[in-house]
């Protein structure tokens, strides 16, 4: 009885210790960017990817380390990096932050801009506040959309991992839910295969 039961104990902790298919696509994107391509965990617990640059692509692969998002499905540092410097959230931020300025800092310059909206509907600065309450509901709709996907099989998320998703979502918005909806397709993928 006492080989058995640490024989259980054993596979137990085998199993904790492989990554699913959404770990290892979030231990990729930390490590070596939205651009990795098929990444797969190896029998040796190194993650192997294709890294292309032009036509010539080459087989990657690395260890990945607990701060890469492992069972938590936490972005890592360099991750958020990452989500934040996408292009498109590098160009929505600032036409963000351009619409909030006019919305809510009552300026000579901020009514000049949105002066250059006036149409014979609605005045510029109505508009503006109408595309923010917009882009606000949108965003929120956003954040609970990743907030259902990241709690309900198959990720099965921790609440600590929404609550580290849920704000990337709301600044930035579709570039970083479509990560999201990424992680939920490689776990899929992977639990099909297994």
């Amino acid at each position: 009885a006492e080989s058995a039961g640490q024989a259980w104990r054993l596979g137990s902790a085998r199993r904790k210790m492989e990554l699913s298919g959404g770990e290892v696509t979030l231990a990729t994107w930390s490590h070596a960017g939205f651009g990795a391509k098929q990444a797969k965990l190896r029998a040796d617990k190194k993650i192997e990817y294709v890294s292309c640059n032009g036509d010539a692509c080459e087989k990657l692969c690395f260890t990945p380390l607990p701060t890469d998002g492992g069972r938590t499905f936490k972005p890592s540092a360099a991750l958020v990096l990452r989500l934040i410097t996408q292009p498109a959230a590098c160009a929505f931020l600032p036409l963000a932050g351009l619409l909030c300025f006019i919305v809510f800092v009552p300026t000579v310059p901020g009514d000049a801009l949105a002066a250059l909206l006036d149409s014979p509907f609605a005045s510029g600065a109505q508009l503006c506040v109408w595309a923010w309450r917009l882009l606000l509901a949108a965003h929120c709709l956003e954040a609970a959309l990743a907030t259902a996907v990241l709690l309900s099989p198959p990720l099965s998320a921790p609440l600590s991992a929404v609550l580290a998703w849920a704000p990337l979502v709301l600044v930035v918005g579709f570039p970083v839910t479509s990560r999201v909806l990424k992680l939920r397709s490689a776990e899929v993928r992977a639990k099909r295969r297994a």
